[in-house]
């Protein structure tokens, strides 16, 4: 294909993620995950033109928001943990002429979208930690998503779609992917695991997934999503169902990375969902 996206993944951010000097144990497999799902992205023939990122710490009250810098440098400072991402440094390539594809695409929806200019925006932690690990050379251009808090899932999933458009029409090749967690009912204690019945419906969702029953897990998303108190409500997998979607693959190849693992009670795991050959 000239262009679109072709793989779209699930990973995760937890801060105590961000460096493998200082993770706790059972972080380590998480992070395992993230490194390897991003070797196997490199791998891939052709190679992805671009890597969208939709986070679920990158908020937007109103607005959908197209990234234009060519570049994207800075400090990343995770807000809430700074004693634990207290300022790491990053340097990546943008896509203007996607991100302003993507822009128009969001606007034919009815949905408003504005341009980000800004030289002195700083990325999230939720961009910052899985992208660091899936591409440490920072050798595939970056843009970034917000979660938009006015946005509903239905909404959420059709900006997927125009994700896919955008990418097909400034002739990328793109994979998608989404930063969060899948249950996130969070509480105090890093170690702590979900509830066995959130684990459950985790498994159950992410076998959806994996055997490319997208409509099935769309149909049921709503009530899954409010069930395992869904990361910013379920936003931002929202749109990683709506970009799969619009994949428009008869079939998926899904595939894991690393382990299913805890962060304070929520559920996270590297998931890969990519056009099967």
């Amino acid at each position: 294909m000239a262009g679109g996206i072709y793989r779209c993944v699930v990973v995760p951010h937890a801060p105590r993620l961000g460096f493998r000097e200082s993770a706790p144990p059972f972080g380590l497999p998480l992070i395992d995950g993230m490194i390897a799902l991003g070797e196997d992205i490199r791998r891939d023939t052709p190679k992805p033109d671009l890597l969208v990122v939709a986070s679920t710490h990158f908020v937007s009250t109103f607005n959908w928001q197209a990234l234009v810098q060519p570049e994207h440098k800075g400090n990343c400072v995770a807000e809430e943990a700074p004693d634990l991402i207290a300022g790491a440094p990053y340097r990546y390539k943008g896509d203007p002429t996607f991100a302003r594809a993507m822009k128009d695409e969001i606007a034919a929806l009815g949905y408003p979208c504005v341009e980000n200019a800004s030289e002195h925006y700083t990325w999230d932690y939720g961009t910052w930690v899985p992208v660091h690990y899936m591409d440490p050379k920072a050798e595939i251009p970056v843009v970034s998503v917000p979660t938009v808090l006015s946005a509903d899932l239905d909404e959420c999933f059709k900006v997927g779609g125009a994700i896919h458009r955008a990418a097909a029409k400034a002739g990328r090749r793109a994979v998608f992917a989404a930063s969060s967690s899948f249950t996130h009912a969070l509480v105090r204690g890093p170690q702590i695991w979900p509830t066995p019945e959130r684990i459950e419906a985790d498994r159950k969702f992410i076998d959806l997934l994996l055997e490319g029953r997208l409509d099935e897990a769309w149909k049921r998303y709503p009530d899954y999503t409010k069930f395992v108190v869904g990361e910013m409500g379920g936003r931002i997998l929202a749109i990683f169902l709506g970009a799969a979607h619009a994949m428009g693959a008869k079939k998926i190849d899904g595939k894991v990375f690393g382990t299913y693992g805890q962060s304070s009670g929520s559920g996270n795991h590297s998931v890969s969902l990519k056009l099967a050959a």
